[in-house]
């Protein structure tokens, strides 16, 4: 765990709510992460044809490092999540040189360090459980640094970040407007903002519904922020039109 940040929390007088593992959400998040973990080995030993339309990693491509549990995964954040974040986000690997970058929900996996020559923080309210599932932090990059946080209230100064993403994530949230705010308070005036946005009914793991005018009210503070692409389609995953879409917000090209 020698990577996992818990930024700056005492120092600046920051409090989080603690995890609550007996609220409804975080214990169906607690579920799919453990459901998916078999997956994942699944897939690394060929046992499945297919996960979020990946074949299973070729002998050449599969991470070994560890135990099972720890190669699988490894294995699916190089193949799947790095790609996934750069096609997600219609963005080159040295989009952020230079930069410090905020990934809000991360979830366990640091997706972000697939961008070049920054420093990436992982921020999630989820740390506690990934610790206990035991997914692999000791094997991560030192570039990334995991911190246990709300996106509502997160555990950084004033004009901490150059740029802030997050892929399928800001619908998980408790509060979208408070979010916002928060995201306004912690970039750096002219700061970078690329967020993929998925658009759908309420479920158990992800309570809100997003849609154009929640996303414009509640980033009108940002100039020239404004939505660049929308499909029923993104790596892995395809849904029906008629009710979700996905899409990708920016201010900048």
């Amino acid at each position: 765990m020698k990577h996992l940040f818990n930024a700056i929390l005492q120092r600046f007088g920051y409090q989080i709510a603690p995890y609550d593992p007996t609220a409804e959400k975080y214990a169906a998040e607690h579920r799919f992460r453990k459901e998916i973990i078999a997956s994942y080995i699944q897939w690394y030993n060929g046992e499945i044809e297919a996960l979020y339309g990946e074949p299973p990693p070729k002998e050449t491509e599969k991470v070994r490092i560890g135990s099972l549990q720890d190669n699988a995964i490894l294995t699916w954040i190089k193949i799947h999540q790095e790609r996934k974040y750069l096609e997600d986000l219609l963005l080159e690997p040295s989009a952020f040189a230079g930069m410090r970058l905020l990934d809000i929900g991360a979830a366990a996996a640091p997706s972000a360090l697939v961008f070049e020559n920054c420093d990436v923080y992982c921020l999630d309210p989820l740390l506690p459980e990934f610790m206990k599932l035991g997914f692999p932090f000791w094997a991560y990059d030192k570039r990334a640094r995991f911190v246990y946080g709300y996106a509502e209230h997160m555990p950084f100064p004033d004009s901490f970040f150059d740029a802030v993403i997050s892929v399928n994530a800001l619908d998980h949230v408790d509060d979208f407007a408070k979010t916002a705010a928060e995201i306004k308070r912690v970039l750096k005036p002219g700061g970078r903002l690329r967020f993929h946005l998925h658009y759908h009914p309420p479920t158990e793991c992800e309570p809100l519904s997003l849609n154009d005018t929640v996303v414009r009210r509640a980033f009108a503070w940002c100039q020239g922020f404004r939505k660049i692409h929308e499909s029923n389609r993104k790596r892995g995953e395809e849904v029906d039109l008629a009710t979700e879409r996905f899409t990708v917000w920016t201010n900048f090209d």
